[in-house]
């Protein structure tokens, strides 16, 4: 298998600053269970063993405010907050290799950058910012039980903080902004087992899907900023949130395929991407784009925002991974990134 090589490879890289938002694609622990790691190759857990040896000493270095959304790749701060979260990654990295091995120092790592981003981090309701921190919302659950009462309190109060900021932001416009901003919230609410936070996400989706997503399988990201990466981007998350909730509830599944009257869907917006994933059909983005920062990245010289550019099927992998958990013609099979690796474990 070829799930740990490529772990190695991503991870590796880690060690000279690179951000890698693959890596920051986790499952709900729940969702891990039938997975045995045994079905590894020795030297494969013994080389990620390795790996993880290599930072098992870092101590987290977070921030107050993130300074990311709005930015050019090459703004200062934005920079500097991307080495910040750097501690993203590594806490999906001490995330992944807990679930894999049951270890106790990695449990320990991400109790700490946890806890040291709960207390330095005031969360703003931003959901371009805020989505960087999933890690700690989806290590919630593996350390939650490991806490002192009182490291409980610090990092409930600080999820439901975030999870507040959210719903307060009246400024979300109806795009992914919204996806991660549900999916935020709901995975909060299922994890602190909050049917308010549940229900407010479940209306959010059932609203964005009725008035963002299109019969066509193309969506207000497809409209507003004719870029098949955004669309993706926005699908990701919610399809984050539809995983948690389907082991958490069983109503996941059915969202996935439920249509709106005008027949769009999760699952007919999947359907749009799966040529382009594929390689069959190539999209050629920001061609139309109505939306100024792309103009301006473009000015900037900034190679991935130019128009006509075409969209790495690559980049799609990883929501096409999610989305095979409910249906397998949505696997890529030249994949080989983790996520795709560990989904195909699981069905």
């Amino acid at each position: 298998m070829m799930l740990i090589s490529t772990v190695l490879k991503a991870l590796i890289l880690l060690q000279v600053g690179a951000i890698y938002p693959d890596f920051g694609t986790l499952l709900h622990p729940e969702v891990l269970k039938p997975l045995d790691y045994r079905e590894l190759p020795v030297a494969a857990r013994e080389e990620l063993q390795a790996a993880v040896a290599d930072i098992r000493d870092d101590e987290p270095d977070p921030l107050s405010e993130i300074h990311y959304e709005g930015l050019l790749d090459n703004n200062p701060s934005r920079m500097e907050t991307v080495r910040h979260l750097e501690d993203m990654d590594k806490l999906a990295l001490f995330y992944w290799h807990h679930a894999f091995f049951g270890d106790a120092h990695s449990l320990q790592k991400m109790m700490d950058f946890s806890l040291a981003w709960a207390k330095m981090f005031q969360p703003t309701g931003n959901p371009i910012n805020e989505n960087k921190l999933l890690p700690i919302v989806y290590a919630y659950p593996f350390v939650e039980p490991h806490m002192k009462s009182r490291q409980q309190h610090t990092m409930e109060e600080w999820l439901r903080e975030m999870a507040r900021a959210e719903i307060g932001n009246e400024r979300v416009p109806l795009n992914n902004w919204e996806t991660k901003r549900i999916n935020l919230v709901g995975t909060i609410g299922l994890l602190l087992e909050d049917d308010k936070l549940v229900s407010w996400a479940e209306e959010k989706a059932a609203y964005y899907v009725e008035n963002a997503l299109f019969a066509d399988g193309s969506s207000a990201d497809i409209r507003q900023r004719d870029a098949l990466s955004y669309h993706v981007s926005g699908l990701k998350p919610l399809l984050q949130f539809l995983i948690t909730l389907e082991q958490e509830t069983g109503r996941g599944k059915d969202f996935f395929y439920r249509e709106t009257a005008d027949g769009a869907s999760v699952a007919r917006s999947l359907d749009f991407v799966l040529p382009y994933a594929k390689g069959e059909k190539i999209y050629r983005q920001w061609e139309n784009s109505k939306v100024r920062l792309d103009q301006e990245r473009a000015a900037a010289g900034l190679e991935k925002y130019q128009p006509g550019v075409a969209y790495d099927p690559q980049k799609a992998y990883e929501t096409m991974a999610l989305a095979s958990y409910f249906d397998d013609k949505y696997r890529m099979d030249q994949c080989g990134l983790p996520l795709c690796q560990i989904t195909a474990l699981l069905n």
